[in-house]
């Protein structure tokens, strides 16, 4: 069985940087960092993860209309959308599009678990 592959996109490095150290860490190969909405897109179809961790809130991006542009790119591709806002209604808004939603206060076990889950629903080995 492969790693799984992540391609996580915030657009603060130092979280990207603690994120894709646990990780990595912990077996997942992060093949590619973004720091905005354009260059996440452009990753993604380069790279293929099987799941790309996502901001909702980068510069170039509106809601969770990133989200709906790699979704609509890989339908079949989990995108998991990180937020530091406290909001069931944000919840309720990913899985209207697609999304899978996580508090950033949630941690990265919980990150890990939820990596986990949305790869075997999309793509069970």
């Amino acid at each position: 069985m492969n790693p799984t592959s992540v391609l996580l996109a915030d657009d603060d490095a130092r979280f990207r940087g603690i994120v894709r150290s646990v990780l990595e860490d912990d077996g997942y190969v992060v093949v590619a960092e973004a720091a905005e909405a354009g260059e996440t897109r452009a990753l993604a179809r380069l790279h293929h993860p099987d799941v790309v961790v996502l901001d909702l809130v980068m510069e170039g991006s509106v809601g969770f209309s990133t989200a709906q542009d790699l979704l609509h790119d890989d339908p079949g591709r989990p995108v998991l959308v990180l937020s530091t806002l406290f909001d069931p209604l944000m919840e309720l808004e990913a899985v209207r599009v697609g999304a899978w939603y996580l508090e950033k206060v949630e941690g990265v076990e919980a990150l890990e678990h939820l990596i986990d889950g949305a790869v075997s629903v999309s793509h069970p080995r």
